[in-house]
């Protein structure tokens, strides 16, 4: 019995030893994971630092290569990219103007840049030239944008075109394209015909899919995607 109390107590004072052990290794492990987070967290904000320091010169040197300046009036608003206000003027003071665009200049004043709405601006000749060019530059680059836009709805519409004449023949095609319809033909010629419905009614049973297809006073009917009957 002295002998089973004994083997019992060796036992389990080893089993304690042991996640003594492992609790230390573990508590060793978080030490030096929590010194490496240190180190890091150093190295992130030195580094931060350095954005700051680099984004400052950057800044500096958009000042001193502008030569548009104005005077922003007294209340004047300064804000972020967000049109979150940064400061307000407590008196007169001249800025250095960067941009224009949707009734907002982008300045700087002293260090700080943001975003200043037009109100508070004294305008001379030479910032309302700047601000007509800028709205002339918006204006063509909005004209690039549509003709572009255009141009490939253009080739889409082309390249449809071209699928659709070889699918159908030339001259089938041309027939749709007039407007025509008739019974027996499908869902996609009806919309080369008539385009998008204003609306459809379906209905599905054992017997297939009944649509009703709705433009304006013409009803047409579909049975399992084929035109069966239109009224009018």
């Amino acid at each position: 019995m002295k002998k089973l109390i004994f083997l019992f107590l060796l036992l389990t004072s080893s089993i304690v030893l042991s996640q003594n052990i492992e609790i230390s290794i573990l508590e060793n492990l978080k030490k030096e994971l929590s010194s490496e987070i240190i180190v890091l967290n150093d190295s992130i904000k030195k580094i931060e630092l350095q954005i700051n320091a680099i984004k400052s010169k950057e800044i500096q040197q958009m000042i001193s290569d502008s030569t548009l300046r104005a005077i922003a009036r007294k209340n004047a608003r300064l804000k972020n990219k967000d049109y979150e206000q940064i400061s307000a003027l407590i008196e007169d003071k001249e800025i250095i103007i960067l941009d224009y665009g949707n009734d907002y200049f982008s300045v700087c004043i002293d260090s700080i840049c943001g975003i200043m709405h037009e109100v508070w601006i004294n305008k001379n000749d030479k910032i309302r030239k700047f601000i007509k060019a800028k709205d002339d530059e918006q204006k063509a680059l909005k004209k690039l944008v549509r003709e572009q836009k255009y141009k490939k709805e253009e080739d889409e519409l082309a390249a449809l075109e071209n699928k659709y004449k070889k699918k159908y023949g030339e001259k089938f095609y041309n027939e749709l394209k007039e407007g025509k319809f008739w019974i027996g033909m499908t869902k996609e010629m009806a919309i080369i015909a008539l385009g998008e419905p204003d609306d459809i009614n379906k209905t599905v049973g054992s017997w297939g899919v009944h649509e009703q297809w709705i433009y304006n006073k013409l009803y047409i009917y579909f049975e399992n995607g084929k035109l069966t009957s239109y009224q009018n």
